[in-house]
């Protein structure tokens, strides 16, 4: 079975590319995207998922740097189209929010919703760690712009479906191994 890192945790969209492109493959969660590149330079893994470039938010110059200067191959391109979503505790309501917290390129792909409705920000690592922290919390006030999935994943209520300012939002991933040739 393939053993197939992605930066982020459990829910991130990376792990959503990762599943979509390996249905019966083992993820390895990684704490940055060097970490996740490295894992399969030192035979860790099999194959990484990162991404490279988002239709909105433009590219991952962290990703870009290491596709450049690396010894991978990248194998296979994957298009994930990126619905973004705001997820609040149990019992919160739209009207109680006061702050949202995600990635900064979510936030970037959010910008104009979050204008709209005044909203504080708060950066987070990824928009599952986002989910994560808003279901560790428990504060009203507080919901995170992320998926679907992870809403289910940290059992968050969904409080508004596609808050993206643009709705052509996708990020494009990038499959790279140590071999050249088609690998998904």
């Amino acid at each position: 079975m393939k053993k197939v890192a992605y930066s982020g945790i459990e829910g991130a969209f990376a792990h959503v590319a990762a599943r979509r492109l390996f249905p019966d493959a083992i993820y390895v969660s990684h704490g940055n995207f060097r970490d996740a590149y490295e894992a399969v330079e030192k035979e860790e893994c099999d194959a990484a998922v990162l991404p490279v470039e988002n239709s909105y938010a433009g590219k991952v110059e962290e990703v870009m740097k290491l596709l450049s200067e690396g010894t991978l191959h990248v194998n296979t391109e994957y298009e994930l189209q990126i619905i973004q979503n705001l997820l609040g505790v149990r019992g919160s309501s739209i009207r109680d929010i006061k702050k949202v917290i995600s990635q900064s390129k979510a936030l970037e792909q959010c910008d104009e919703y979050i204008k709209e409705k005044g909203y504080e920000t708060e950066e987070a690592v990824n928009t599952a760690m986002a989910a994560r922290q808003v279901a560790r919390d428990q504060k009203m006030s507080v919901a995170a712009i992320a998926s679907l999935e992870v809403a289910a994943i940290y059992g968050l209520k969904v409080l508004e479906e596609h808050i993206n300012t643009r709705d052509d939002n996708t990020t494009k991933f990038v499959v790279v191994s140590r071999t050249e040739g088609t690998f998904v």
